[in-house]
């Protein structure tokens, strides 16, 4: 019976410490049981997370004491267990004593408050910077990046901020260089088309004072991030980062479209009003054969298009592949319609558009 109860008290322990996603659906965390007595991160994003850090800590701390209640209550009774109570009792004592610590002579022990006092001017306090990190926080355009269940990034404004389960870091972004350190990549397909690379990106600030911190995310988050950043993150020129599945899949649709006929045009091209940043360069003319009359009845024939230019490669292969159904493999062979007349393409019906010679 004890071997049955020590074995779910373990996986009972590591769902608590590192909850699953099972665990965060159905509101099983410390942050959500005690939301209540936690407030709202939004509103009181500091007071949030220095009452958050401390019931952690603190619940943390009480699980071996709750081991042996769990083996008190399954009925054991070995003479070593009120030994073992009294010992895994003081480990919680402990941390109350080490939790007043942190919440007394004004909170400047607590791990929250530690990490904002680096940048407290003289003559003021250290609220002063947690209600400046308050009304970021409230703000929409930060951008909230889940690193794991324990752990978030957030970029705000003025700063950089990691969540942990036990402590805050935190610096401003003019003070401080991101710089990538490794990547790693995992295939979630065998096929390999579902691809997925992670970067480990160091926080490096320009001052001593400010501890430097590390967190990994994958490149479509850090894509999501970098127009929140003052400066860009550095990659050595030994980090390579992967493309996303619609930039590779952009690349190869450029490859294609090149081998098509060019379409010449007798008028200046204009801009592409997909996103008006480069000239618009393809033609959608047909030039597939109708299939015989016993083939008919697959899918929609492709159709001439009558629009001018008006978009570029790039946007017209993100059109296709937004478009697209099945396998990223079969995306080429499929058909799209053209985003403004909604007449029916195929691959073969793109073509360049070249300014004709005078």
């Amino acid at each position: 019976m004890d071997v049955l109860v020590t074995l779910f008290y373990i996986l009972f322990s590591i769902c608590v410490v590192y909850p699953p996603t099972e665990f965060v659906s159905a509101g099983f965390t410390i942050a959500q049981l005690f939301e209540s007595f936690l407030g709202s991160e939004n509103m009181n994003f500091i007071g949030y997370h220095m009452k958050r850090t401390t019931i952690t800590a603190l619940i943390h701390s009480a699980l071996p004491l709750g081991y042996i209640f769990c083996l008190l209550c399954a009925g054991e009774r070995n003479p070593w267990l009120p030994a073992a109570a009294a010992a895994t009792a003081i480990i919680p004592l402990l941390m109350c004593y080490r939790l007043l610590c942190w919440w007394e002579n004004d909170q400047v022990k607590h791990p929250v408050v530690k990490a904002l006092i680096q940048y407290v001017t003289p003559g003021s306090d250290w609220r002063v910077v947690a209600a400046n990190l308050n009304i970021e926080f409230r703000n929409v355009d930060k951008v909230s990046i889940q690193l794991n269940a324990t752990s978030r990034f957030v970029a705000t404004e003025t700063w950089l901020i990691k969540l942990t389960q036990y402590k805050l870091n935190v610096v401003k972004q003019e003070e401080c260089t991101l710089v990538a350190t490794a990547t790693d990549s995992h295939n979630l397909t065998p096929t390999g088309e579902d691809e997925v690379q992670y970067i480990n990106i160091e926080a490096i600030p320009t001052r001593d004072d400010i501890e430097r911190f590390t967190f990994r995310i994958s490149t479509t988050a850090l894509r999501d991030l970098q127009p929140r950043l003052l400066q860009p993150v550095r990659v050595p020129e030994h980090i390579s980062l992967m493309p996303t599945l619609i930039e590779r899949f952009v690349n190869v649709f450029k490859h294609y479209v090149d081998q098509n006929p060019v379409y010449l045009v007798d008028q200046e091209l204009e801009l592409c009003i997909g996103c008006m940043q480069y000239p618009a360069d393809v033609k959608l003319n047909r030039r597939c054969h109708p299939p015989p009359a016993h083939l008919e009845g697959g899918p929609p024939q492709c159709q001439q298009c009558n629009c001018r230019v008006l978009w570029c490669c790039a946007c017209m292969g993100r059109w296709w592949a937004a478009r697209a159904s099945g396998p990223p493999a079969g995306w080429l062979s499929g058909r799209a319609t053209c985003p403004v007349c909604r007449a029916t393409f195929c691959l073969l019906d793109v073509c360049p558009a070249r300014l004709a010679s005078s």
